[in-house]
C-alpha cells in the first residue's frame, strides 16, 4: 500500500495517478478503440438523426462535431455520443457498452433514404490529451491539423490512409481524437510516441481516463446517466433543444426545474475518504441520494465525486455526509468542473 494524502491506496494505483498528473502537465496518449463508430448516410440522414437526438444537429456544418443524447420515449438516456457532421454523412461515436444497443435503436427507427453502417470493428481510435497535444499533433501531421478549432475536425491522410482528426478534450484538457483503420493504428501510435518523447508524453490507461473525466465533471454512461435518467436531472439540459421534434420531446416538455426531484451534483470530501458508486449520501441522518462516481484527485490533492441528491440539497456548499461502511464522512456540494477546463476554447454549447 502507498500513502496518498493520508489515504492508503493499492501500489498499482500509483501509475494511474502519475498518468493523470502527466495529462494535466504535459501530455498523455490513450487507446480508446473500444468506442463504437456508426455512420449514418443517405438523403434522409439528417432528418433521421434529428428525430433520434436531443440536440440540434442542423446547427452544425460539415467539419463540426456535437455532443448529443439519444433518448427513449420517457426521455431516458439511451446513450450520449459525439456526432461528426461529415460532407455526405454523419459519424456517431458511441460508448462501447452501448454500441449494439444504439445500432439496434437505429435499425428499429430506420426510414427510407437512410443507410446505417457499423464501422466499429474496422476502426481504431487514439486520443492525445494535454497541454502539449497541439505541438505533438503538428509534428505527426501538419500545421493545418494543429489549427483545428474546438469541436471541429478534418479528414487527412496518414501513410496513404484516410484518417479523421478532431479536437474536443473529454479530459478537460486540450485534446485530439484520431480515427484510423486498424491496419494503420500501430504505425500511427509509434509515430505519436516518437514525436511525443521530447514533450514528456505518457502512455495512459482507462483508470487515468476515469479520474480525468471526474475531475472535469463529465458524466459516464452506467454511472451518472442511463435509460432511467433524463437530461434535466443529469444537468445536461444544455444538450436539449426543444425547437425541433424528437423522441422524448413530449416528456421533456413536461419537465422543468420545479418538478425535477433530483439533480446530479459534484461533491468534495472534507474528510479523507474514498467514495464509491452506490454509497449513500446523507443530510444529517436522512438519506438524500447516492454516489455515482468517486476518486482521489491527484491534481487537487482531494477526494471528489459525483452523485444524485434531492433537488433541495443541490445548492453549492450544502454540507452532506457519505456513508462508507458504518462511518459517515463529511463533504460539501461543489460545482462542475473540479478542475478548470483548458480546452482549445471554452465549451461552446450549441
Amino acid at each position: 500500500m502507498v500513502d496518498f494524502a493520508g489515504w492508503a491506496l493499492p501500489v498499482e494505483y500509483t501509475s494511474v495517478l502519475k498518468e493523470t498528473k502527466a495529462v494535466r502537465t504535459s501530455c498523455g496518449l490513450f487507446d480508446v478503440s473500444h468506442m463504437g463508430e456508426i455512420r449514418i448516410q443517405g438523403p434522409q440522414a439528417l432528418a433521421f438523426l434529428q428525430w433520434l437526438t436531443s440536440n440540434d444537429i442542423a446547427r452544425t456544418i460539415p467539419g463540426q462535431l456535437q455532443y448529443n443524447l439519444f433518448l427513449n420515449e420517457q426521455a431516458g438516456i439511451i446513450d450520449d455520443a459525439m456526432i461528426y457532421h461529415c460532407a455526405d454523412s454523419f459519424l456517431c461515436v458511441v460508448n462501447a457498452s452501448n454500441c449494439a444497443k444504439v445500432y439496434q435503436w437505429f435499425v428499429r427507427n430506420k426510414t427510407n433514404g437512410v443507410e446505417i453502417i457499423d464501422e466499429s470493428p474496422a476502426t481504431a481510435l487514439l486520443s492525445l490529451q494535454g497541454p502539449h497535444a497541439s505541438a505533438i499533433i503538428e509534428k505527426v501531421f501538419t500545421d493545418a491539423v494543429s489549427d483545428i478549432g474546438y469541436m471541429h475536425f478534418i479528414e487527412c491522410v496518414f501513410s496513404g490512409e484516410r484518417v479523421i482528426v478532431s479536437r474536443s478534450g473529454y479530459t478537460g484538457e486540450d485534446g485530439f481524437e484520431i480515427y484510423c483503420n486498424n491496419q494503420s493504428a500501430l504505425m500511427l501510435w509509434d509515430r505519436i510516441v516518437t514525436q511525443g518523447a521530447f514533450y514528456g508524453l505518457t502512455l495512459c490507461g482507462l483508470g487515468a481516463r476515469d479520474i480525468l473525466r471526474i475531475e472535469a465533471g463529465y458524466p459516464l454512461y452506467g454511472h451518472e446517466i442511463d435509460d432511467n435518467t433524463n437530461p434535466l436531472e443529469a444537468s445536461l439540459e444544455w444538450a436539449v433543444k426543444l425547437n425541433k421534434e424528437c423522441i422524448g420531446k413530449q416528456k421533456l416538455s413536461m419537465l422543468n426545474r420545479e418538478n425535477i426531484l433530483r439533480k446530479r451534483v459534484g461533491f468534495m470530501l472534507t474528510d479523507r475518504a474514498l467514495a464509491r458508486q452506490g454509497y449513500a449520501l446523507y443530510s444529517h441522518n436522512t438519506v438524500i441520494g447516492e454516489v455515482t462516481s468517486g476518486t482521489y484527485s491527484p491534481n487537487l490533492n482531494a477526494f471528489i465525486g459525483m452523485g444524485y441528491v434531492g433537488r433541495e440539497y443541490s445548492m453549492l456548499d450544502t454540507p452532506i455526509t457519505v456513508k462508507i461502511r458504518d462511518t459517515a464522512y463529511n463533504a460539501k456540494i461543489t460545482s462542475f468542473n473540479f478542475v478548470a477546463p483548458h480546452t482549445k476554447k471554452a465549451a461552446t454549447r450549441r
